[in-house]
């Protein structure tokens, strides 16, 4: 079981600018929070056609529904995901608000790591000449992998499997 706990599952159909809300019990009682920054995305622009590139903060909130001003690029828990629609589907995450995305709200450069050719490539595929961080896998996140990475940046031991 992970250490996400179930909110509120959802079919709704993402949008890029969604604000979700979702929480690790062991970690504290407050909501913590992430943005999907794209949608449905192409192969070759992320691992798998149809993958979402979601960020997900260290800002954390009594309250569901996050003050936007506090979620920056400046203080990501982990580095950029690519994740499906199981976090939503099971419930882990929640959509709180909607506000279309700013410059400011996304990264000037994203930057994953492809470990089988040892190169970095941004959102668009597209390789770089040196890393950039924060640097993320190019690869595509469960919600299992999703939460040992949120535990692991929490200091909570990982979910038993």
């Amino acid at each position: 079981m992970p250490n996400m706990e179930i909110l509120k599952p959802s079919r709704r159909k993402l949008r890029e600018g969604d604000v979700f809300a979702f929480r690790v019990p062991r970690a504290g009682e407050h909501f913590m929070f992430g943005r999907v920054i794209r949608v449905d995305m192409p192969m070759g622009d992320s691992p798998m056609p149809g993958d979402n590139l979601v960020y997900l903060y260290g800002h954390r909130s009594k309250e569901k529904v996050p003050e936007l001003g506090a979620l920056t690029v400046d203080d990501l828990l982990v580095p950029p995901k690519f994740i499906n629609r199981q976090p939503w589907l099971k419930g882990f995450f929640e959509n709180v608000v909607h506000a279309p995305l700013e410059d400011s709200d996304v990264l000037a450069r994203h930057c994953f790591r492809k470990p089988l050719k040892e190169v970095y490539v941004n959102d668009r595929g597209d390789v770089l000449a040196e890393r950039i961080e924060p640097c993320g896998f190019f690869a595509l996140d469960s919600y299992l992998t999703l939460d040992d990475a949120i535990s692991e940046a929490l200091g909570v031991a990982p979910a038993s499997d």
